[in-house]
């Protein structure tokens, strides 16, 4: 295992204030992808058609700052974080971010969870499945 001194990890939803079209959607990955490119993080965000989830990763300065941002970001509201923690290996170390279906978010942190030996980033993977698919988690929380 290859644990990063310093990264920490982050997932949380939110949701949408209003509609969010493809254009939207690709203007923001756009920015995204260059912002995380300079600080250093990583990650996935899926779209439901009124829910956000993100799951991001990088250095805690970085991801403080994102932080920040997002919580004064007018798109959506409701900001609630899912998961934290740090000291961890990477999961995503090619994806400055990437949208993805709930489907394949449930993939991706489906084979993350049964790659991780590390209690903290298990239950955190656990949670964020359990926010895409309630119903088949709920008995396991």
């Amino acid at each position: 295992m290859n644990l990063e001194l310093g990264l920490v990890h982050l997932s949380y939803c939110s949701q949408a204030c209003g509609p969010i079209g493809s254009a939207d959607l690709d203007q923001l990955l756009d920015t995204s992808k260059t912002n995380n490119k300079r600080d250093e993080i990583t990650g996935l965000l899926t779209y439901s058609g009124d829910l956000f989830i993100q799951f991001i990763e990088g250095p805690k300065a970085s991801i403080d700052r994102l932080m920040y941002r997002l919580r004064g970001d007018r798109r959506h509201r409701g900001l609630i974080v899912l998961t934290e923690g740090g000291e961890h290996e990477r999961l995503l170390p090619d994806w400055d971010m990437e949208l993805v279906t709930p489907q394949e978010a449930h993939h991706l942190l489906r084979e993350a969870l049964r790659e991780s030996d590390r209690y903290g980033t298990v239950i955190g993977l656990t949670r964020l499945l359990a926010k895409l698919q309630p119903d088949r988690y709920q008995s396991h929380i």
